[in-house]
């Protein structure tokens, strides 16, 4: 799932590449300078990366036989035994 995620945010990079430059091409201010100085500016990819590596998913948007099954097998293998 992680490869995906960030597959995806490789994806979104590449999107926003070409819509950078299709953006600085027409965006400027009444003065002439360019509204976004770097692409940065534009698309942070290394917050993006962040985002993706710090996904935290709830236990409420779990699947909650999963959750129940999950945690019997924690207390099976916590109490010694084997499967």
């Amino acid at each position: 799932m992680q490869a995906y995620r960030l597959q995806q945010v490789d994806r979104m990079f590449e999107r926003r590449d070409l819509a950078w430059a299709i953006v600085t091409a027409k965006s400027v201010d009444k003065e002439g300078n360019y509204i976004y100085r770097e692409f940065k500016d534009f698309f942070d990819y290394d917050e993006a990366i962040k985002a993706v590596e710090n996904v935290q998913v709830r236990e409420e948007d779990m699947d909650q036989d999963l959750v129940r099954i999950a945690r019997r097998l924690a207390e099976y293998r916590k109490g010694g035994g084997k499967i």
